[in-house]
C-alpha cells in the first residue's frame, strides 16, 4: 500500500490527535480526550445516521452537510446542551484547519465547514448550594466506610479548592502538600499550574484518606491518580457525578431542600457564591 492510499480519514485523525495536539501544540491531556470523543460521535453518528461504517468513513464525508446534520443530531436526538454543541464545533473546526494544509484537495469544502457559526446559547442563571445546605450534605456521608471516606474527601476538595472535575480526577498525591504549607497544586486549563491553600477540615480529611487507604504504597504499585474506583482505576465525570447525586438524595432525605442540579461544577460556583457572600471582591475570586 502506498503512503498516498494511507492517508484517509483515519489516517488524518489518527496524526492529528497523536502527534499535532500532543507534540506540536502541546495540548493538554484533557483537551485531547475531549476532541478524540468528538471525532467518535461524528463516527457514531455516520453509522447510525448515515449508515457507514465507521472504518470506511472517508475524507469525502467530511462535508459542511454532514457536520450541520451532526451537531443538529447530537442537540436533538442526544439532548446535547447548546454550549456542548459549540464545543464539538470547535473540536470539528481545529480537525477542519489541520486538514487545510495536509488534504487541500478537499479545501473548499473544510472552508465551508469553517463558516459555520457557533449557537447563541442563553445564559444559564448560577445555581449554588447555601452554606446550611453544603453542611448538610457533608454531614450525611459516613467516613467510617471507605467508600464514605473517599467520598466526602473528594467533595471538601472540589469546594474548598473550587476544582474543575477534570482537575479533581487527575490529581496525584504529590499534588497535595501538608504538613509544610496546606496547599493543594492542580493543572488546569491551557497546562496552567496553580497552587490552592486548604481549609483546616479538608486538610484532616485528606491526611485520613491518604494513611487509611495507604495512598503512598499504592503509588509504588501502578496506582496513577489520588482517588479511584474499586477495579483501582481513575475515576470518571461519570462516576463522580452518581456519587454526588448519591448524597443529594441522602441530604435531600434529611431535609436540606436542594433543588437544583448538583453537578460537579456546582461546587466550584457555591465556593466563588460564598466568597462573594464572605466579602471577598471580585477579583480576588476570579484569581482564585
Amino acid at each position: 500500500m502506498t503512503m498516498k492510499n494511507k492517508k484517509t480519514f483515519q489516517y488524518y485523525l489518527s496524526k492529528y490527535l497523536t502527534e499535532e495536539m500532543s507534540t506540536n501544540r502541546n495540548c493538554s491531556a484533557n483537551t485531547i480526550a475531549s476532541y478524540a470523543d468528538t471525532y467518535k460521535l461524528f463516527l457514531s453518528f455516520m453509522k447510525d445516521v448515515r449508515k457507514t461504517d465507521p472504518n470506511k468513513v472517508s475524507l469525502n464525508d467530511l462535508t459542511r452537510e454532514n457536520v450541520n446534520c451532526f451537531l443538529n443530531w447530537m442537540e436533538n436526538e442526544r439532548k446535547t446542551s447548546i454550549t456542548s454543541r459549540n464545543v464539538r464545533l470547535s473540536a470539528m473546526h481545529s480537525f477542519v484547519k489541520y486538514l487545510q494544509v495536509e488534504d487541500p484537495e478537499h479545501i473548499f469544502e473544510y472552508q465551508k465547514i469553517l463558516s459555520i457559526k457557533k449557537k447563541k446559547a442563553c445564559s444559564k442563571e448560577v445555581q449554588w448550594l447555601t452554606i446550611e445546605q453544603l453542611k448538610t450534605l457533608l454531614s450525611c456521608i459516613d467516613t467510617d466506610t471507605g467508600d464514605g471516606l473517599r467520598d466526602k474527601t473528594m467533595i471538601s476538595l472540589l469546594y474548598d479548592a473550587a476544582l474543575r472535575v477534570e482537575e479533581l480526577m487527575s490529581l496525584k498525591v504529590e499534588d497535595i502538600h501538608f504538613p509544610s504549607c496546606n496547599t493543594v497544586t492542580v493543572l488546569g486549563k491551557g497546562n496552567k499550574k496553580r497552587t490552592i491553600p486548604l481549609m483546616g477540615n479538608t486538610v484532616e480529611l485528606l491526611k485520613k484518606y491518604v494513611k487509611v487507604f495507604d495512598i503512598n504504597r499504592k503509588r509504588n504499585h501502578g496506582f496513577e491518580t489520588l482517588f479511584f474506583n474499586r477495579s483501582g482505576n481513575k475515576l470518571t465525570r461519570t462516576g463522580v457525578s452518581y456519587i454526588i447525586s448519591k448524597y443529594v438524595k441522602k441530604a435531600n432525605g434529611c431535609g436540606a431542600n436542594i433543588t437544583i442540579d448538583v453537578h460537579p461544577h456546582a461546587f466550584r460556583h457555591t465556593k466563588a457564591v460564598h466568597l462573594l457572600e464572605a466579602g471577598v471582591e471580585l477579583i480576588y475570586i476570579r484569581d482564585f
